[in-house]
């Protein structure tokens, strides 16, 4: 987080239904009382061995 409190991530973001997902740098604001903040794995897909 950084001072101002918002958290900077990536995020996969759909402009437009049947489009291609676009991955953008997102601003969201920290989690409030009784939420929570969850993260995601980075590796969405598993590696072909």
């Amino acid at each position: 987080w950084s001072q101002t409190g918002v958290i900077k991530c990536k995020a996969a973001v759909a402009w437009e239904v049947g489009k291609p997902l676009s991955i953008e740098e997102v601003e969201v604001a920290p989690p409030k009382a009784h939420e929570l903040s969850k993260t995601r794995c980075k590796n969405v897909f598993p590696s072909s061995s």
